[in-house]
Parts: C-alpha cells; structure tokens; sequence
C-alpha cells in the first residue's frame, strides 16, 4: 500500500479530508480552461486523485483518463465518473504516458513527489504526450516559499528535495523549484506562463507544445 492510498483508505473510513482532498478546484485552473479552446477535449489527469477535476472537465465534454498510485483513489475516480474512462492504479514516475494522444494534461500537487530527476523526466513525456497546440496545466512548490520550515519537520535529500519526518506523508520525497529551474524544465514548450502564488507557496506552469 502507497502512502497516498493509505491517506485516501483513511479518508474513505472517516478520517481527515487531507491536503487537496479538502479543497475545491482551484480558480486559476477554472480561469484557464474557460480561456482556452481545446478541439479534440482530450485530458490525462496525472495524479488525479479523488477525481474532481476530471468530473469538472467531464462537465465540459471532455474525454477523461487519470492516473494515480492509490487504488482506492483510483476507485473513487471510477465512481464518481462512472463512465468508460482509462483510469489507472500506475507510478507516475515509471508510467509510459501515450505519445500524441492529449489537447490537455493536467497535474494538481502531484508530481513533485518525488525526486527533480523524476520530476524533469515526466515533464519531458507530457511534452510527447501532448498533440501539438496541445496545453499542459501543472502545479508545483516554490523552493523560496517558507511552506516548509514553517510546517514540517523534515531532512534535505538533495537541493531542493525535502522529506518530512513525520505526519501523513512521512519518507514521501517533496522537489520544489525556483523559477529558474521551471523555465529551464519547460523549455521545450511554447507560450510558457509561470505565476507564482506566494500566500500558497505554489508554481502555476501553462505550456504549450
């Protein structure tokens, strides 16, 4: 059993809504998709979680497929859903994404959990994975934000690469970024947006391919 999927079988028997579970869609997200145009409306959800954005963009036409390493979160989206969509139990980090087959891949809080090396090399394969004038959505942690020595006890891995030594996520590597470092993992993209949301600690990254 992942960590994650030990947090969502908590949360599925009565325990705490943790971290986006929490929490509604994010508006920049919902700003995003209702100023851009996609033809083909097909998403990938990397670490899709519970599902909710995927429901949203069901709302909308799209044809949804999420990936994620929790079984029960896996299931969750399959129920919510309820539909024929590929939603899948894989690690991310080892999962062979489609080449060309997405108008639209999105990734909220997820793919950081790892390490930068993992992280840079599924930037890659979104970039393969998107048709072109596809657009990729992704979030990620500011290594400037104090996000961190406020909030967790934790140990240093490698620049940049955090591990908390307790609570939910425990041993659970978390990368964050500078934006130097954004610019330079997304460079294979065009029309490259980056805001940073500082009251959040948070990276936004729009990319087209």
């Amino acid at each position: 059993m992942t960590i994650w999927d030990k947090i969502y079988q908590a949360y599925k028997h009565g325990g705490e809504e943790y971290a986006t579970l929490k929490k509604g869609l994010i508006p920049e997200f919902l700003e995003f998709i209702q100023n851009n145009k996609f033809e083909r409306k097909n998403v990938l959800d990397i670490g899709c979680g519970n599902g909710k954005y995927l429901v949203y963009l069901k709302s909308l036409d799209f044809k949804t497929s999420g990936i994620d390493s929790s079984s029960t979160a896996v299931e969750m989206t399959k129920e919510s859903l309820n539909d024929d969509s590929s939603i899948q139990c894989v690690d991310m980090y080892s999962y062979e994404i489609p080449s060309s087959q997405y108008d639209l891949v999105i990734s909220i809080a997820a793919i950081h959990h790892g390490l930068k090396k993992q992280v840079r090399d599924i930037i890659k394969r979104i970039y393969e994975a998107l048709l072109p004038g596809g657009r990729c959505f992704i979030t990620m942690p500011d290594n400037g934000s104090a996000h961190w020595t406020i909030r967790n006890e934790h140990k240093e891995i490698e620049p940049g690469t955090r591990v908390p030594l307790s609570g939910p996520e425990k041993d659970l590597p978390h990368s964050s970024f500078t934006k130097e470092e954004l610019e330079e993992m997304f460079s294979n993209f065009k029309n490259i947006k980056l805001k940073l949301l500082e009251e959040r600690g948070r990276w936004i990254i729009i990319g087209e391919k």
